[in-house]
């Protein structure tokens, strides 16, 4: 349509758009100008001085202040928790930076280097507001320690048993390993009373510093190897005379060396494997550990092995061969193994 104030792409049967020139237009303006200035406007305010689209505008008296609820548990239970709402800490409440860090200088003593310290009544009041009695913090970048303090703090004060697990890297490329030297030391004075400016009372309480080592924990490894080999292999496994009937059921963490899984007929499942160093080969001593896990599980004796050779023969053995690019993945080198070169 010529001269039309519809635009483009707008669906069928859409009015055009009034122009501002428009008598009716002009009139309408003028009467929502008297309006906005006329104002307040409790919790909407319009952009553009009035011209833009509506926002909602949260005034701070509307936000509840000062005390906060004991603890957001409403039972002894900790499982019917009460809604807490919009609550907003005076700094007498919560403290500053500033409080924070005198803080740190009274028990640390000055010169640690950190200018933005949480302050200690923060935190107890997070901790205390979302975490039970009995329940576990977890802070991973501790910084100073405050969170461990404020869990001894609010534990003392309390009665209660909260525990903590902080974690912090520090700055080891600048040679600034902070963890020993300032977090673990301020909790160590907040611990046993000894301030940097004083003693103060104990909070009590202790706690273990750990480092994380460039070492595998080998057993831990193997481990993994084992639950992810076995749902590779169990992911393979058919079973013809089920057609495609209940899967298998997997007992890799039940502390059996060799049995993984069960199927619905109570007979075992067993993997073979040590890691890569070792080949995992189906021998006499396997099967009787086989036999001896399967009766402690209360398993009937037909025993699919899963291994990469059988050198040990029995009715009751169903084997079945790892492919080798399952064993190639989990760093088996399937061309240099013993068990290759004397079989070629």
């Amino acid at each position: 349509m010529k001269g039309s104030n519809i635009r483009p792409g707008s669906p069928p049967g859409t009015l055009p758009m009034p122009k501002k020139d428009d008598p009716i237009i002009k009139r309408s303006m003028v009467r929502a100008e008297k309006v906005y200035k006329k104002g307040p406007w409790p919790q909407l305010y319009f952009m553009r001085n009035g011209a833009g689209k509506p926002a909602l505008k949260r005034y701070m008296k509307l936000v509840k202040k000062g005390v906060v609820p004991m603890s957001y548990w409403a039972d002894e239970d900790y499982d019917v928790p009460f809604f807490v709402g919009s609550v907003s800490w005076d700094h007498e409440e919560s403290g500053h930076s500033q409080a924070g860090i005198n803080e740190l200088d009274a028990i640390v003593g000055p010169g640690h280097g950190f200018s933005t310290v949480k302050p200690l009544k923060l935190f107890w009041k997070i901790v205390q507001l979302w975490c039970p009695p009995n329940g576990l913090v977890l802070d991973v970048f501790a910084g100073s320690g405050t969170t461990g303090h404020a869990v001894l703090a609010l534990n003392k004060e309390t009665d209660s048993s909260r525990r903590f697990i902080l974690v912090e890297q520090g700055r080891p490329e600048r040679g600034d390993s902070y963890v020993r030297t300032l977090t673990a030391d301020r909790l160590q004075r907040v611990v046993t009373g000894k301030w940097a400016s004083g003693n103060t009372t104990p909070l009590g309480g202790g706690f273990r510093l750990l480092a994380m080592q460039n070492k595998v924990d080998a057993k831990a490894l193997l481990g993994m190897e084992r639950d992810e080999m076995t749902d590779v292999v169990i992911a393979s496994h058919f079973d013809a005379g089920r057609h495609g009937g209940p899967g298998l059921i997997l007992m890799t963490h039940q502390g059996y060396e060799y049995l993984v899984a069960r199927n619905a007929d109570d007979e075992g499942f067993y993997l073979v494997w040590n890691g890569a160093n070792e080949p995992p080969v189906f021998n006499q001593d396997v099967y009787e550990a086989v036999v001896t896990e399967a009766e402690k599980a209360e398993l009937k004796p037909t025993y699919h092995v899963y291994a990469r050779f059988n050198l040990y023969q029995s009715d009751d053995v169903r084997f079945y061969q790892i492919p080798d690019r399952i064993l190639i993945d989990f760093g088996l080198n399937t061309v240099t193994e013993p068990f290759h070169n004397e079989n070629k």
